[in-house]
């Protein structure tokens, strides 16, 4: 059985990915993602809130939809623990930084954190030890371009065995430019561990 992999990608090509993803080419994404020992993901810009696998998903892309009314995106100031209540225990907010070159969890959800110590809140995006972080990269950075719901399904290494994970990325902004993101993760399938689905 092959070792997970940790590999780290300069910034540089992590922003090459993302500008790729925006313009749908998914090959190179799919190649890196091989190099980490995981399968192509499944990607979808703007998916229909019908076409989204799981109600918590729908549940959030129509708060998005709801709050943002006529602008690009919702605020940040519209993310209200009261209105996401539901699925408050399944989501993160990330801040972004330097302009997308960092990403820091300003909420962890608890639902997400079935280990202990594992709560990323307040961690920077590249402080986490995980073969997927690059993928994650890749994903914020793209939302940061296109500026449009993102929705992914990524499997971990199979060594590690852990769970498949669906995401849903949106874009918080009071301005033309993305703030802060906002992701519910949604476990495909129950196991023990979830570490492998920042």
């Amino acid at each position: 059985m092959k070792e997970v992999k940790d590999i780290t990608y300069p910034t540089e090509i992590l922003w090459a990915r993302a500008k790729e993803l925006v313009n749908e080419d998914y090959v190179p994404l799919s190649l890196l993602m091989r190099q980490l020992g995981s399968p192509a993901p499944t990607i979808t810009w703007n998916p229909q809130i019908d076409a989204l696998p799981q109600s918590d998903l729908k549940f959030l892309l129509q708060w998005w939809n709801d709050s943002r009314g006529e602008k690009m995106a919702a605020s940040p100031a519209d993310v209200d623990p009261f209105k996401l209540r539901p699925i408050l225990g399944k989501l993160a907010v990330l801040d972004v930084l330097n302009g997308g070159e960092e990403f820091k969890y300003r909420l962890y959800g608890s639902v997400i954190i079935q280990e202990p110590g594992k709560d990323l809140t307040g961690k920077l995006l590249s402080e986490i030890w995980t073969p997927m972080r690059s993928f994650f990269a890749i994903t914020y950075r793209a939302i940061l371009l296109r500026k449009e719901p993102l929705y992914t399904r990524h499997e971990p290494h199979h060594s590690l065995k852990m769970t498949t994970w669906d995401r849903l990325i949106l874009p918080l902004s009071n301005g033309n430019d993305v703030e802060r993101i906002i992701v519910a993760l949604v476990p495909v399938h129950t196991n023990k561990s979830s570490f492998e689905h920042m």
